[in-house]
């Protein structure tokens, strides 16, 4: 996918950059909030990804919004550079990018948790305490509520799956009763 490996080269130029001027969550604070701002203004966000907006104007517009931002000089560059080079439209999968970089630099590992209600938090965080001495990082639980587990819960740490949903239990005692 191009734009993966565009948005990788992107993240990875800017975390360089953060780490040698130790400031890498400062710099991923800031893309965050600019992207925030984004999501707020349509017509900003219209201005620096059209195609039929030239340069110039594109940049001014820019400047205005990061003038009042008080943002680091390699915060600015770089999304002055995203515009200057037309790839204001990566910013989403850049910033994934950078915020993956970050906490792995950090030692945070996202979990995706996903469970039929709503887990209280006694049990979120007994689950995150296991996790934290499995893997060796500090754990940020990202739940999701999916009716279709049924129950008991469907844990994705990085590319492993740990399946102890009732939806599967049911599925694999079928495959047994069908095999004989």
């Amino acid at each position: 996918m191009i734009g993966g490996s565009l948005a990788r080269r992107y993240a990875r130029a800017l975390r360089d950059i953060g780490q040698e001027d130790r400031q890498v969550r400062q710099v991923l604070s800031e893309v965050e909030e600019f992207a925030a701002l984004l999501d707020r203004s349509p017509g900003l966000r219209e201005v620096l990804e059209a195609g039929h907006i030239n340069r110039r104007d594109k940049q001014s517009a820019l400047d205005q919004v990061l003038s009042k931002a008080g943002f680091l000089p390699s915060t600015k560059s770089f999304l002055s550079l995203l515009v200057d080079k037309g790839r204001m439209n990566v910013l989403l999968p850049i910033l994934g990018e950078l915020r993956r970089m970050v906490e792995e630099l950090e030692g945070v590992e996202r979990v995706e948790v996903s469970v039929p209600m709503p887990m209280p938090p006694p049990q979120k965080e007994m689950l995150k305490a296991m996790l934290e001495r499995r893997t060796g990082k500090k754990v940020v639980l990202e739940e999701t509520v999916d009716p279709a587990v049924l129950g008991g819960l469907v844990v994705r740490v990085g590319s492993t799956v740990y399946d102890g949903s009732v939806r599967t239990q049911i599925r694999q005692i079928r495959e047994n009763l069908q095999k004989g």
